[in-house]
């Protein structure tokens, strides 16, 4: 007995460790990453002050169209001035592109996920330098860059990764009783030559994320960056390029153009882009969606959004706060999905906005690559839009709300050439008021009361906006029903902007936010054809055409019977119908 149970133990030990070997040799990838250097520019480095300061910051030079001014928007000093891209260009990058794609489309899904992976490992060991050469093109902090830039783009390489291969394998489909001799699948092909139009508050994520999903689809892509970053983008442009050139691939399949509006239109224009992504405000939008049609080119539009946070009496307060607080001051709230209106149940609103108050009172703004350490709480802002800012808070304060903190452009003792919003407190603010209709994309604190849920309800679906929102309650049911009922894209219970990090699920919005995803599944098919493909199961069955409807048709009246006994047949609810209609069409046939 105890020879037999021996045997067993070894029998059980021989699978498990065959399971773990099989686990491992499955697990390791194939094309491992390889390592390269690429060497940050030197003005990112922290206390850098080599550059001009201008007394004028902006991105235009006089009598220069051809010529984008970059800058510091912490401190105004200059970074270098950048040629646009002559139209001319555009087209031969887009042809380029067009050319190293057909290459390309061939790969297989472990040489591209090598590429994402020498691309991935890059970012892990160099966080540091991509942080910093981010903060100074776009004045945010690094802990704001970390999560914003390296941990959201960390996210999407490891999903693309780990899961994109399993999303974009052909997809075998039903193809019903009448088909049932065939083979039906959908099969996801790359589109081609895709672009990409991103805003400049993420720089360096939202330029390299379209280009992940871009590449690993299939396709060659097109990346036109906001004129307001455009010192970074050589930087990021030379990151993927030198990741596909180590793997052996073709770094035309990335192009970059930069310039003003007329560049963008021209990428947008061209009957050789097969799909365009856009993120931007509602007007550029229209104007995106309007030149794409000229060729009927597919786009997906991410406009931007007014996003609520509805906090019940009975939320986490502790926890609440904190997520709330860093939803509206992080990268000074130009966040596509930061909170811009927060709703609180009467009962909790009075603390709530002592809270609040005393927390916004305590916030520093500052430059974080040149002020000194554990100085600075909220960076710059990239557009200097203050007149509107405070127009939107005099129209608040004029129709009965409260500014208790801040509410206008801050001049920094250190860098009065910077561009600063004093982070600001708006309170008893209510749905007639312009600041709840317009995205304001500043460090501005809207906080709202409400008495029940339809009483939130309806205040929140006051804005034309729906991207994001989220729902802060300790009872989860009521969470859940009132966040399933949010019109918006996303949403979050007891969280904010999560939904962001799991790369699983889709990013886009509803109404003035635009339509189309990326990210997840949906994102990543987006990029591609998909194409329905059916096939015979077995040669010898193939689809007959009976003679009493083969061409030139005998009995048209006869053939009509059989053809309706036909619908009968495949699609009667009931087995006794379906045997009656092919008894009928036995007869027909005869």
């Amino acid at each position: 007995m105890d020879g037999l149970n021996c045997d067993a133990l070894q029998v059980v030990l021989a699978v498990i460790a065959g399971g773990i070997a099989l686990y491992l040799i499955r697990r390791t990838p194939t094309l491992r990453a390889i390592p390269f250097e690429l060497k940050a520019p030197a003005e990112s480095q922290p206390g850098w002050c080599a550059g001009e300061m201008l007394d004028a910051p902006g991105i235009t030079v006089s009598g220069r169209p051809d010529l984008i001014q970059c800058f510091d928007p912490a401190t105004g000093r200059l970074l270098g001035r950048v040629p646009a891209t002559p139209l001319a260009e555009v087209d031969a990058k887009i042809a380029r592109a067009r050319h190293a794609q057909t290459a390309w489309a061939q790969t297989t899904f472990e040489q591209r996920r090598q590429v994402l992976r020498t691309l991935h490992e890059f970012v892990l060991s160099h966080q540091r330098e991509i942080c910093q050469v981010a903060c100074r093109d776009s004045g945010k902090t690094m802990i704001d860059a970390t999560l914003g830039e390296v941990l959201t783009t960390a996210a999407k390489l490891q999903w693309t990764i780990k899961n994109g291969e399993r999303v974009l394998s052909d997809e075998n489909r039903d193809p019903g009783f009448m088909m049932m001799y065939k083979r039906a699948r959908v099969v996801y092909q790359p589109r081609g030559v895709v672009a990409a139009l991103v805003s400049w508050n993420y720089p360096f994520h939202n330029t390299i994320g379209p280009v992940i999903s871009a590449l690993f689809a299939g396709n060659a892509v097109v990346v036109k960056a906001s004129e307001h970053v455009a010192w970074s983008m050589p930087y990021w442009e030379q990151m993927v390029r030198r990741a596909l050139s180590v793997c052996g691939h073709s770094p035309e399949l990335v192009q970059f153009v930069t310039g003003f509006a007329d560049v963008g239109r021209a990428v947008t224009e061209s009957p050789s882009i097969d799909h365009v992504t856009f993120i931007g405000s509602p007007e550029v939008g229209k104007l995106v969606m309007r030149s794409a049609s000229a060729n009927l080119t597919p786009v997906t539009l991410e406009l931007g959004g007014k996003d609520c946070a509805v906090v019940f009496a009975d939320a986490d307060m502790s926890q609440c706060v904190p997520v709330l607080m860093r939803s509206v001051i992080q990268n000074a709230s130009q966040n596509c999905i930061g909170i811009e209106r927060i709703l609180v149940q009467s009962a909790s609103y009075d603390w709530f906005v002592a809270e609040m108050e005393r927390r916004m009172r305590t916030v520093r703004v500052g430059a974080i690559l040149d002020d000194e350490p554990n100085q600075v709480d909220c960076g710059a802002m990239v557009l200097p839009c203050f007149p509107r800012l405070e127009a939107l808070i005099a129209d608040a304060v004029a129709k009965g709300a409260r500014c208790v903190v801040g509410g206008h452009a801050y001049e920094h003792p250190r860098h009065p050439n910077g561009q600063y919003f004093a982070p600001t407190l708006l309170v008893d603010v209510t749905p007639d008021m312009d600041i709840t209709r317009n995205e304001t994309f500043g460090p501005i604190m809207v906080i709202m009361k409400f008495t029940d849920e339809q009483d939130a309800l309806a205040q929140v679906h006051a804005s034309p906006y729906g991207l994001g929102s989220s729902v802060f309650s300790a009872d989860r049911v009521r969470a859940r029903r009132v966040a399933l009922k949010l019109r918006a894209g996303m949403t979050n219970v007891n969280d904010f902007g999560v939904n962001y990090i799991c790369q699983s699920l889709p990013f886009g919005g509803v109404g003035i936010s635009g339509f189309g995803r990326f990210a997840g599944p949906e994102g990543l098919r987006a990029l591609c054809v998909e194409k329905a493909f059916t096939e015979d199961r077995l040669s010898f069955v193939k689809t007959p055409i009976p003679p009493i409807v083969d061409y030139p048709i005998a009995d048209t009246e006869k053939g009509y019977m059989f053809t309706q006994q036909i619908v009968a047949f495949a699609y009667s609810e009931s087995w006794w119908l379906s045997i009656k209609a092919g008894l009928r069409l036995g007869k027909l046939s005869m």
